[in-house]
């Protein structure tokens, strides 16, 4: 894999692929963030596991969710805003992190706006909640540009046979 799916424009390898394969942890939420977002891309969904506590994974089903994303076409990360504010309490810090997430799925362009919580605990951040804004999707015709950039028509790149 070259460029990192996170939209950093970097390495795979010297980006996100160093959190994926354990050579580093994210240092920041924003990092993590990305991390999981490449990780869905990539349909890690065991990264995705070891990356949550609490209430995400409360009904998290992993093969339906591997699955889904190993079934849609993912199109970019747009990171919106990212902080960190700290807690009363040594060593545990929340941050926040804001993202529209953009994928295809069959013949409708689709997007994740979140606004997500992650929280450090023994120096690691963990995604731990996270509040969906409202989108809608959106049809993509056959003989409308591909929402992936090519500059091909839909139906000559990665609309459904």
């Amino acid at each position: 894999m070259e460029q990192c799916p996170c939209g950093s424009n970097i390495n795979y390898d010297q980006c996100c692929g160093l959190y994926i394969n354990d050579q580093a942890i994210p240092k920041t939420p924003e990092t993590l963030m990305r991390s999981r977002y490449t990780a869905y891309s990539l349909a890690n969904i065991g990264y995705i596991i070891k990356t949550m506590q609490g209430k995400p994974l409360t009904n998290f089903n992993e093969n339906e969710v591997k699955r889904w994303a190993s079934n849609v076409i993912w199109l970019g990360l747009n990171v919106i805003q990212s902080s960190e504010s700290a807690i009363n309490v040594p060593d545990e810090h929340t941050g926040f992190v804001e993202f529209i997430a953009t994928y295809l799925e069959r013949d409708t362009l689709k997007t994740i706006h979140e606004n997500s919580q992650f929280q450090r605990r023994n120096n690691r951040w963990f995604y731990i909640d996270g509040k969906l804004i409202n989108t809608m999707p959106k049809k993509i015709f056959r003989n409308a540009a591909c929402p992936c950039g090519s500059q091909k028509k839909f139906k000559n790149c990665h609309a459904p046979n």
